[in-house]
């Protein structure tokens, strides 16, 4: 074998030898399990220490977090790394929120760890359960969530009541007068209000609320109200007066010593009714209508009268009413009475010889004589008449509205007669004939009457009769 052949041949084995080597060494490294955040993991030939591994499997840690073997341990691939992670931890001191990891750590120490400690009167908070000093350092799990309110003293001005101090790591103002024992009620103003956080020396101010008992719509309603007059207190309440309503006492006087106040609901309407106004009655002469000719010329129409009226109920019981307004729809119109006032003369043959009249119409007829009148005879008054004349045939009563005293008539039967007297039951068409003691004659019939000529003044004569007979 040549010299250079030689030289080959080492190199060959050193590059052999080199080679298996290696593969002797890689052969004889293990994997590690590394258990991590609920996973295994596997970091392949893993050497040196633990912190090795870890670094060759890219898994970080917090200063926190809790390693098994320690870190500075060399690495044993039959035995596991396990990595328990710091969870993160806030502590709100004050209201003032802090973020860190802990693992396993008690309240107190965390606190210790920001610099922190249990003051007197001080509340410590566990993921929302309150812990007295005394247990927070021997709190086994480590909180998600620590809260620390420092106590703080506070002044009660309740009223009129002497002031009180206390202290008390209440979070709110509402919560620090719940531990005092304060009761409140709706209607109390409180200064400041009751969700103010309590971080340093406070004063409080409570004005307490008056009791009042309104009565209104028929119930009564129990309230407490800061208000001074009576309209305040209702309108805090939410009982406002709508409209007309008033209350006793009135609204804007003072709250009534006994808190009792009265509220009376008032309602108005308008009704509206309608009157019929009654017509009159015209009488119309008619020149070219003979006399005792009556008929209607026109009908009366009643007037519409409508009336407005204001009623006032109080609680729905009425209490007054009074005319609003009136109003005349319409007027009446006048029912029209036409009568005629021709007069037309004329002649009747008779027993007694031919007449003239101008006027004629039935009346009932009766007869009397001076011996039916009760008066005395051979006295002044016996047989006298309305007229002053003496009662004898041909003299008649008649009632005056019908006729005057003078009237000459025939009355067919009796003969001619004069209207010279009247009585207390002669009335319309009803004629009284006269007679003498001696020649009396009982008249009770009906019969016609003519008024004879000349004609009387048209002031004097009655246009329109009775239109029966008694």
């Amino acid at each position: 074998m040549s010299r250079l052949q030689r030289f080959f041949a080492l190199g060959f084995g050193l590059l052999f030898l080199t080679g298996a080597l290696t593969a002797f060494y890689l052969g004889a490294r293990d994997d590690v399990q590394v258990r991590v955040d609920g996973r295994t993991l596997t970091v392949p030939n893993a050497a040196g220490t633990v912190a090795d591994a870890l670094a060759q499997g890219g898994i970080w840690l917090d200063p926190a977090d809790h390693v098994a073997p320690p870190l500075e341990t060399p690495v044993n691939p039959a035995v596991p790394i396990v990595v328990t992670r710091a969870e993160l931890v806030a502590i709100n001191f004050n209201g003032q929120p802090r973020l860190l990891r802990a693992l396993d750590a008690a309240p107190a120490d965390l606190l210790t760890s920001l610099g922190l400690t249990l003051g007197p009167g001080d509340l410590l908070w566990a993921d929302g359960a309150p812990l007295s000093a005394e247990a927070a350092p021997r709190l086994a799990d480590s909180p998600r969530l620590v809260t620390l309110q420092r106590a703080a003293a506070i002044e009660i001005l309740d009223g009129g009541l002497p002031a009180q101090t206390f202290r008390t790591a209440a979070r709110t103002v509402g919560e620090a007068l719940w531990e005092a024992g304060l009761t409140l009620y709706q209607g109390d103003l409180i200064d400041p209000p009751l969700d103010t956080a309590l971080t340093s020396a406070l004063g409080v101010t409570i004005q307490r609320s008056r009791p009042v008992v309104i009565h209104a719509d028929g119930a009564a309603f129990a309230a407490r109200t800061q208000a001074v007059t009576v309209g305040e207190a209702l309108a805090q309440v939410g009982l406002p007066l709508v409209g007309l309503d008033y209350t006793l006492p009135a609204e804007h006087e003072p709250l009534p010593a006994d808190g009792a106040i009265t509220v009376v609901r008032v309602r108005e309407e308008i009704l509206t009714d309608q009157e019929l106004i009654p017509y009159d009655t015209v009488y119309q002469a008619l020149p070219e209508v003979e006399i005792d000719n009556v008929f209607q010329v026109q009908a009366g129409v009643p007037g519409v009268l409508r009336t407005l009226t204001r009623v006032r109920y109080e609680d729905g019981v009425e209490v007054a009413r009074e005319t609003e307004n009136q109003v005349h729809v319409s007027d009446p119109q006048p029912l029209v009475i036409g009568y005629g006032t021709n007069i037309v003369v004329r002649t009747l043959d008779t027993p007694d010889g031919p007449i003239e009249y101008w006027r004629a119409y039935t009346m009932w007829a009766t007869s009397y004589a001076a011996k039916f009148t009760g008066r005395t005879p051979g006295t002044v008054s016996y047989g006298r008449t309305a007229s002053g004349k003496y009662v004898t045939k041909g003299i008649v009563a008649i009632d005056r509205n019908m006729m005057p005293f003078g009237t000459r008539l025939y009355v067919p039967g009796y003969g001619f007669a004069e209207a010279a007297d009247t009585g207390g039951g002669v009335r319309g068409r009803f004629i009284d004939l006269g007679f003498d003691d001696w020649n009396y004659e009982s008249w009770h019939w009906v019969v016609t009457v003519y008024f004879l000529t000349p004609i009387p003044p048209a002031d004097t004569i009655r246009w329109i009769i009775p239109s029966t007979v008694p």
